[in-house]
């Protein structure tokens, strides 16, 4: 679980007036930014509970392909490492289902539960996230999917990459990726310039 340490408490350096700076800039057309994402479905650690993830593995290796597809338009290439099922004890997925994300936290980086293969970004995908459709916790790179959102899977996937990236919410668009709860994936200049920004500082360790 040493590998995972980082990937989960490294908070971004970038200050916010580094963010301004670089949201005034224009994209450019480079070489597509490539960085790791692996995805995992969490079930209860005992069998046939009701707090276990109902997806298969399949579901998420489609959701990854059409995460690319919207990532493409900024040219950054999800890599996936791994798509797995993992375990967790109920006491934690309840707290998952209250929206409350630092036990499983805790316990994945204490290695109270087993994470195979964790990439840079880590995608979590559980039967409930308290009433949201996905969580991203502050400063990590690891986000969480409801079983049943009310948004195309690879949208609210996608949007909490976006999070990942620096991205906040857009307000007045329902067409964008980051404006809550629709199946908008639009990125803006200034997004595009943001995210490929701080891919760069993650994979330079310096994010």
């Amino acid at each position: 679980m040493r590998f995972l340490v980082p990937l989960i408490l490294l908070v971004s350096a970038c200050s916010s007036s580094d963010a301004t700076v670089v949201a005034q800039a224009s994209p450019v057309d480079t070489e597509p930014i490539t960085i790791s994402m692996s995805l995992y479905v969490i079930d209860d650690s005992a069998a046939d509970s009701p707090l276990s993830s109902q997806r298969q593995l399949t579901e998420l290796e489609e959701i990854a392909a059409r995460m690319n597809d919207i990532w493409g338009e900024a040219g950054v290439e999800l890599a996936v490492e791994t798509v797995a099922r993992i375990e967790a004890p109920a006491a934690v997925l309840t707290d998952l289902a209250a929206g409350t994300t630092s036990s499983f936290l805790d316990a994945a980086v204490g290695g109270g539960i087993d994470v195979p293969g964790p990439a840079t970004i880590n995608g979590f995908y559980v039967r409930r996230i308290g009433t949201a459709n996905g969580m991203t916790p502050f400063g990590t790179r690891v986000f969480f999917v409801a079983d049943e959102p009310t948004v195309n899977d690879e949208r609210v996937s996608s949007h909490e990459v976006g999070h990942i990236l620096g991205l906040h919410h857009a307000l007045d668009d329902s067409g964008r990726l980051m404006f809550s709860g629709t199946n908008g994936t639009a990125l803006v200049d200034a997004e595009i310039t943001t995210a490929r920004y701080a891919a760069t500082g993650i994979l330079d360790g310096l994010r």
